[in-house]
């Protein structure tokens, strides 16, 4: 018997083989179905095959929806439009929201509250107008992961302690002023508050810091950066109030600021607070220190640009 013909007959025995397998398997499946448990995930799913009898007796939870098996069983609860939160949690965006007037997308007015936004946009009505994510008088509190434009103000921080801003793409229309234009976030008489890793353009104030209530503050490795009419990146101001006290005791670090007139400004009681390893690119000036030595400004890096 010559090689070949031994290599063809050795195939045939397998074809056999296999075929007998598919027999075998289509019977037991024939036999089985009828006790296949059924899964709903919204609607009936018809004609499934049978699996092997290890799994006849598995009756798998049912859900009304994958998302909503993923919400139950992670603890979250879901937000599809504009809200105001009144209870600790953790909360999580389902899609995008985007407002037609004036008003606040999201209000926190709750403690120990964590908002993801879940990849999604909050989208406000333009003309420097609403707020996008507002967080006042709470502490505890958590906004990360999503999208936030077209606000007059985009996060707001008022009153409050303990709170992280991270990991949010903000993004205004470049509108100008007159003063505060667009701010990208508002941290208002508030403290312990961290702002990291945000990305913030086209606004005409970056990070607004104001008030003598606000102090303690972290704000570190955010890209900010102007349009054609951005005016200052980082801003430390009084509170508006007839109190001229201005933040204290804040940390400002690797932070990249573009494209506005000035880099960093801080008002006259603006003290104690330290600024370093920034790096900035200005149209006009990089560091406004209205009272010079009062606050501390270390290997911060700046250059001149043009518009």
């Amino acid at each position: 018997m010559s090689k070949r013909t031994i290599v063809t007959a050795t195939l045939i025995c397998l074809l056999a083989q296999v075929a007998s397998m598919r027999c075998a398997i289509s019977a037991q499946v024939t036999k089985s179905r009828g006790n296949w448990p059924k899964v709903s995930y919204g609607k009936e799913i018809h004609n499934l095959t049978a699996p092997v009898d290890f799994f006849s007796s598995f009756v798998p939870t049912k859900f009304s929806s994958p998302v909503a098996a993923f919400i139950q069983g992670a603890g979250l609860r879901p937000i599809t439009n504009p809200t105001t939160i009144t209870e600790s949690g953790s909360y999580v965006l389902l899609r995008d929201i985007a407002l037609g007037a004036p008003g606040t997308a999201i209000v926190i007015a709750a403690d120990n509250v964590s908002l993801n936004l879940n990849g999604h946009a909050l989208i406000g009505p333009g003309n420097k107008q609403g707020v996008g994510v507002a967080v006042e008088g709470v502490s505890g509190v958590s906004v990360h992961d999503g999208m936030i434009s077209g606000f007059g103000t985009c996060v707001s921080i008022v009153n409050a302690h303990n709170v992280r801003a991270e990991s949010l793409q903000i993004r205004g229309e470049d509108g100008g002023g007159p003063p505060p234009g667009e701010v990208g976030v508002l941290v208002l008489n508030s403290r312990g508050v961290v702002l990291r890793e945000n990305t913030i353009s086209r606004t005409f104030l970056g990070i607004f810091v104001r008030g003598g209530g606000s102090g303690g503050n972290r704000i570190s490795a955010n890209t900010i950066t102007g349009g054609q009419n951005g005016q200052i990146g980082i801003c430390y101001n009084p509170d508006g109030s007839s109190n001229p006290a201005g933040p204290k005791g804040d940390l400002v670090y690797n932070n990249l600021i573009s494209r506005f007139n000035i880099g960093i400004q801080t008002s006259i009681q603006t003290l104690g607070n330290i600024f370093r390893e920034n790096n900035i690119a200005f149209f006009q000036q990089a560091i406004n220190e209205v009272t010079p030595g009062s606050n501390v400004f270390e290997e911060n890096t700046a250059i001149a640009i043009t518009p």
